[in-house]
């Protein structure tokens, strides 16, 4: 009297959207904590207060710091947000460009300076590889986000 019930019919999402597996969300929080993590020791949060040196090459306008944990918190809440909700590619590729946008205080603070020295107005001898390096990570970053969308 009961009817067999088939595993395949059980399957009712066959969208595209859906080709995001989600593994993918779960690093992204996990490589957003460990950047948040990077990027507070880098600002010396960790410190005690009144041992922080304070010279302003040290501390970072508090508007940066601002709008990158409004990134931080974003990507986070989104990759959340996409493992409840199943979301695919686009959301996917937000959350790339979250990850990309906060590894930038990182990178940039590797890299040899953009800015001019305030004493000589001369630019820093590896301005050039500064540049070259930021060019090919947003190509990097494009790439990346380009793949998560091809069928």
């Amino acid at each position: 009297m009961h009817e067999e019930i088939h595993p395949a019919s059980l399957c009712v999402h066959t969208d595209a959207a859906l080709d995001v597996p989600v593994q993918f969300f779960q690093s992204t929080i996990a490589i957003e904590l460990a950047v948040a993590g990077a990027l507070l020791w880098q600002i010396r949060f960790f410190e005690p207060r009144g041992t922080t040196r304070q010279d302003p090459e040290q501390l970072s306008d508090p508007r940066l710091r601002l709008i990158f944990a409004v990134v931080l918190g974003a990507t986070l809440f989104g990759s959340l947000w996409a493992i409840a909700h199943e979301a695919g590619a686009l959301t996917a590729s937000a959350v790339t460009l979250g990850v990309a946008s906060s590894l930038l205080p990182i990178l940039i603070r590797v890299l040899p300076p953009l800015a001019k020295d305030a004493s000589t107005s001369e630019r820093a001898p590896g301005y050039g590889v500064t540049v070259v390096g930021l060019v090919v990570y947003v190509a990097i970053v494009g790439g990346v986000i380009a793949l998560l969308n091809t069928d």
